[in-house]
């Protein structure tokens, strides 16, 4: 039954209602420049009336609940694009470095040196006696591989720099996904009795948010739970929480499983691994592809290992195929810089060495070739057979029948630890000397050049390539000629024409893959090509992921962030609902003031 008391409440709630209407938009008021909070909105529904007759009586207001105008759909939006934002910003970041250090179109850098170095190759070669030819030279030499060397160097130190912020940002995601599975369980606490924990829903979402710029996530909320009659955007998430990353369970309710990092045998980096609770471990990097940690990881083991590797082929082919050009030098003794066993042969060695033949040219002391031996390289001949083959005393090669005067009465062979061709020391004194020629200049087997056995330069790839030792110590001893006599210039001629040739260039962890057969001009300008092209391919996916980014936070900031003019205008339409019901009570109060007056 209606009674004055109960028209008193009625005031009361509309005073409650409006008093917890204006702190929430107060509340939104105060966190106006938050940007991760999301704006909240009060549920207004009536109390349950009394049934009457002639009808239901009204008894006031009450707030359901206080909800975020929240989308989840938005918001899972966001982190995509977040996820690839930051994927492609960094990745962009990172390639305009590398770029740097190929300087080509400003006449600086490895191609500018290889051009200088074979034009001191071509003075040379119309004068090979000219001390002054050999010293320039040495000194373009010098300054040709030590270009090479100091851009791989600052090349590999971006990719070690990568390296070293995959720890940290690993860390960074196991702190952030601790602190959301503790997050977990004070929403599940708050939220047990039926009530909206909004303000911990909102520092889960930024931490999310926070976590999706590092790598790619998937979350799992459980069912999604729309609310058109409070606003058309709002679709709040359920009360499950499940995140993975790559495909492992990383949070799960409350429970946290973190990641690791184990830098495998033989790997000079890192791999991220998945750990259990009972500290198994699973590798999950090849299933980890946005965000930071995706683009650090697709630059170390991609793009510059590829740029590494490429510029490791060139500097390799180019040492293999100098010193195996070299090698037609005359000289007395060669000793290989490779190692190999006796017992092992050419596939087994994995040694890019190619089928054929060469010439072992033996020379007296006015340069006339005195003997010469031709070895046949097969796959299952082993390096012991062919220094046996050079020593073999059956072999007549001069097809005269005679013993004597065959390449094994001058040389000497081992293949045990590097391969060591000597002359006899009573020949050598004589004058004679040797030198290996292949048999077919445009199809080489580069068996001298791999094994290093006459080097014009020292190392194996980009990290170590320098001009041989003693050459660099005293220059003068740089050879041009094949044949020991003044004028001949065949073998500083054949260095010339190299920069023309088409070669063989390897990859370097698998010596029987071709990159291409190219000259050595044509594949440092592939390679420097392909980093331009990855460089300007990078600057378009940033320059994409960045717009639609800000088209996504556009659209999530129209939903859930705070609008300054609304909220001031909920907070007069609070306050006015406000001192409406003030009067009311007010009212009431008169009325139970004239009835006492009555009772008088």
């Amino acid at each position: 039954m209606a009674s004055i008391f109960n028209a008193l409440n009625i005031g009361y709630s509309g005073l409650k209602t409006s008093q917890i209407a204006i702190d929430t938009t107060g509340h939104n008021i105060a966190n106006a420049q938050n940007p991760d909070y999301t704006r909240q909105r009060v549920v207004i529904e009536p109390n349950t009336p009394l049934n009457t007759t002639p009808g239901d009586i009204g008894l006031g207001a009450k707030i359901t609940e206080i909800v975020r105008v929240h989308d989840e759909f938005v918001y899972k939006r966001l982190k995509n694009s977040s996820t690839s934002n930051e994927y492609n910003q960094l990745r962009q970041e990172t390639m305009d470095e590398i770029s740097s250090y190929f300087p080509e179109i400003d006449k600086n850098g490895i191609y500018n040196g290889m051009q200088d170095y074979f034009d001191a190759w071509n003075d040379f070669s119309k004068n090979t006696d000219d001390s002054a030819l050999k010293t320039n030279l040495a000194q373009q030499t010098r300054t040709f591989t030590a270009t090479i060397r100091d851009t791989r160097a600052q090349i590999a130190s971006v990719q070690t720099r990568l390296d070293d912020q995959l720890k940290t940002s690993i860390d960074e995601i196991n702190r952030l996904g601790k602190q959301i599975a503790e997050l977990n369980v004070r929403i599940n606490t708050d939220e047990a009795g039926g009530d909206n924990a909004n303000d911990l829903r909102d520092q889960r979402d930024k931490l999310e948010l926070a976590l999706s710029k590092l790598v790619d996530i998937a979350v799992s909320k459980g069912e999604m739970k729309p609310d058109m009659t409070t606003d058309r955007h709002l679709i709040e998430s359920g009360g499950e929480y499940h995140l993975s990353i790559g495909g492992s369970s990383f949070v799960d309710g409350n429970t946290f499983h973190p990641l690791v990092l184990d830098r495998p045998e033989g790997s000079g980096f890192s791999d991220v691994y998945y750990q259990r609770q009972d500290y198994v471990k699973f590798d999950i990097t090849d299933y980890i592809h946005g965000g930071k940690v995706g683009a650090i990881l697709s630059l170390r083991d991609g793009d510059i290992q590829q740029i590494l590797d490429e510029l490791d082929s060139f500097a390799s082919s180019l040492i293999f195929n100098t010193n195996n050009l070299y090698a037609a030098h005359a000289t007395t003794q060669m000793s290989g810089s490779t190692e190999i066993a006796p017992n092992q042969t050419i596939p087994e060695s994995e040694l890019p060495i190619e089928e054929g033949s060469f010439f072992v040219k033996i020379y007296d002391i006015d340069g006339n070739e005195v003997a010469k031996r031709e070895i046949v390289l097969t796959p299952e001949m082993t390096y012991g057979e062919i220094a046996a083959r050079i020593e073999d005393a059956d072999i007549d090669d001069n097809g005269d029948n005679l013993k004597g005067n065959d390449v094994d009465n001058y040389l000497t062979a081992s293949a045990d630890g590097t391969f060591q061709i000597s002359m006899d020391s009573t020949k050598a004194r004589e004058g004679y000397t040797f030198a290996i020629e292949e048999a077919d200049p445009e199809n080489p087997t580069l068996f001298a050049g791999v094994l290093g056995l006459e080097r014009f330069f020292d190392g194996s790839d980009a990290k170590n390539i320098t001009l041989n030792k003693s050459l660099d110590g005293n220059p003068t001893r740089i050879g041009g000629n094949a044949a020991p006599i003044s004028g001949d210039n065949r073998m500083a001629n054949s260095m010339i024409e190299l920069q023309y040739k088409k070669i063989d260039f390897y990859k370097p962890a698998d010596s029987n893959t071709h990159f291409a057969k190219e000259t050595l001009s044509g594949f440092f300008r592939m390679s420097v090509t392909n980093v331009a092209n990855t460089t300007a391919a990078v600057h378009s996916a940033a320059e994409t992921s960045q717009s639609l980014l800000n088209a996504v936070v556009n659209e999530f900031d129209s939903i859930s962030k705070v609008d300054l003019d609304e909220e001031l205008t909920n907070l007069m339409k609070y306050q006015t609902g406000y001192g409406a019901s003030a009067k009311v009570i007010t009212t009431i109060d008169q009325m139970i003031q004239t009835l006492l007056g009555i009772k008088q």
